[in-house]
């Protein structure tokens, strides 16, 4: 598996198209994952509940699975399974990765141990092309 770039965000998925769209046209994959309180269909909780693999509701334009976890996620398993073919994935409560936010035009990047960096799109996009943009992590 490749590696993937984590970056912890704060903010709402729109807070972030610009630089999603910059990533996507550069050839590259950019996933979504929120590692905070889910609300999940009534319908799915209930069969997921049942001892089933997994509840998948399906409508025009999304596809949302329910798949019953015992015990705490573990991010290499939740990276394998959801997110195999992407360069990087925001994460929404994800403590101790570098993190990310919009500032007036620019993005913040903040890692843990290194001096803050304000960058452009195009700068981060580029800084997101290398193998290790946050150092030997």
């Amino acid at each position: 598996m490749k590696r993937i770039h984590l970056l912890r965000v704060e903010g709402k998925a729109d807070e972030y198209v610009d630089l999603i769209e910059a990533l996507r046209a550069d050839g590259r994959r950019v996933g979504w994952l929120d590692l905070g309180p889910v609300q999940v269909p009534t319908a799915l909780t209930l069969a997921s509940e049942t001892g089933v693999l997994r509840a998948v509701a399906v409508d025009e334009g999304v596809t949302v699975a329910v798949k019953p976890r015992a015990g705490s996620a573990v991010m290499k398993d939740l990276l394998r399974e959801y997110f195999v073919g992407c360069a990087v994935v925001l994460v929404r409560g994800g403590e101790g990765l570098p993190c990310l936010s919009a500032e007036k035009g620019h993005w913040l990047l903040e890692v843990p141990g290194a001096v803050s960096r304000m960058l452009d799109t195009d700068g981060l996009v580029a800084v997101l092309r290398k193998p290790r943009p946050f150092g030997s992590r």
